[in-house]
């Protein structure tokens, strides 16, 4: 792997994939040099604002080129599994979009595959890197708040709220298995495994609120997945959580929060205000706002957290440093998620293995 200017193809040039784009052209450690998408179109739209090298249709030759060494992955989610093993197989770095795979049987394979190839992999859980996040988890690792009682977390979107609004791919369980729960739950579970480790246990309901939509030609389909998501669970190493996610939330626009009960104090965070985090300890009176620290976080907003995962993905390819959520991290988000469909299908406990 080349130790400056890492070359990147990005495959796929959405909105998504413009923002990551973005976030990587603005590093010295990067050259954005394959903007690759099926429309040729998208592709240019794409290379022309953001400065690629060229273009490219097909992400088989994309991933496997001479002059890539880093593919990033930002098309739906039924895709990400065969691409990510083709860049793998062909030795580049890789990041994806959440979630990794479409079970964890796709997640851990290519966990298992990047560990073998010996390749720096990151999934696209970036909300761990908001620095009041970071605070918090520096917090725990000092012990200052005790041992962990309860997370409590959610995260309620209004996107979908209208029950007129358009039917999408990721209403389709062939391209995307769950609906709520991979589009929102995701984040706040990958927050609380990045703070307290492994979930073990779920119990879980979940809930279609508008269950046909059409498409832009007045087609009706079926939504498959769910709108609304809720489970209870607990940690390996001690502690209970409970998490909700709601993607027809009216009002609701990122509004990812928790709150965290200690044995000797309580924190409390709220996307919406991510510049800040509510810190109680036993003995005060109330809640202190803390709006920085020592790192001096301020105004922080989705642009630089996406800059943020960019320049902490480029550091550890070039340093040999080691990735904050990898593949292994992100499979077993999948596992999580996986048993919440199943412990909601089956109206019982599941233990993840």
């Amino acid at each position: 792997m080349r130790d400056e200017n890492l070359r990147i193809c990005i495959i796929g040039a959405g909105f998504v994939g413009m923002k990551h784009a973005a976030a990587y052209g603005a590093s010295k450690r990067a050259k954005l040099q394959v903007a690759c998408d099926s429309n040729f179109d998208a592709a240019s739209r794409m290379a022309e604002s953001c400065g690629f090298e060229r273009i490219e249709c097909n992400w088989e030759k994309a991933v496997t080129a001479e002059d890539v060494d880093i593919v990033c992955i930002c098309v739906p989610n039924h895709m990400h599994f065969k691409i990510a093993y083709a860049a793998l197989q062909a030795g580049k770095a890789v990041v994806s979009e959440k979630p990794l795979g479409m079970n964890s049987k796709e997640s851990e394979e290519l966990a298992a595959l990047a560990e073998a190839r010996m390749a720096k992999t990151s999934c696209c859980y970036n909300l761990v890197y908001v620095p009041a996040i970071q605070y918090v988890k520096r917090l725990i690792d000092r012990g200052e708040l005790g041992e962990l009682v309860c997370f409590r977390g959610c995260y309620d979107n209004d996107r979908l709220a209208d029950p007129n609004g358009l039917f999408e791919w990721r209403m389709e369980k062939k391209h995307a298995e769950g609906g709520s729960i991979c589009d929102l739950g995701l984040n706040i579970i990958a927050v609380s495994q990045y703070l307290f480790g492994d979930i073990v246990s779920v119990a879980a309901i979940t809930d279609i609120i508008h269950g046909k939509r059409a498409d832009r030609n007045g087609t009706l389909y079926d939504v498959e997945n769910d709108d609304i998501a809720q489970f209870i669970y607990t940690y390996r190493n001690g502690g209970m959580g409970y998490i909700s996610c709601n993607r027809v939330a009216p009002g609701s626009k990122q509004d990812m929060k928790f709150e965290i009960q200690f044995t000797k104090g309580a924190v409390r965070f709220c996307l919406e205000r991510m510049n800040e985090i509510q810190v109680f300890r036993i003995g005060q009176s109330g809640y202190e706002i803390v709006k920085s620290d020592d790192s001096g976080w301020f105004n922080v907003g989705y642009e630089e957290l996406k800059t943020i995962d960019a320049e902490h993905f480029l550091s550890c390819v070039s340093e040999n440093g080691t990735v904050a959520v990898d593949f292994d991290f992100a499979a077993k988000v999948d596992k999580t998620i996986e048993a919440v469909l199943e412990a909601a299908e089956r109206s019982a406990w599941v233990t993840i293995k």
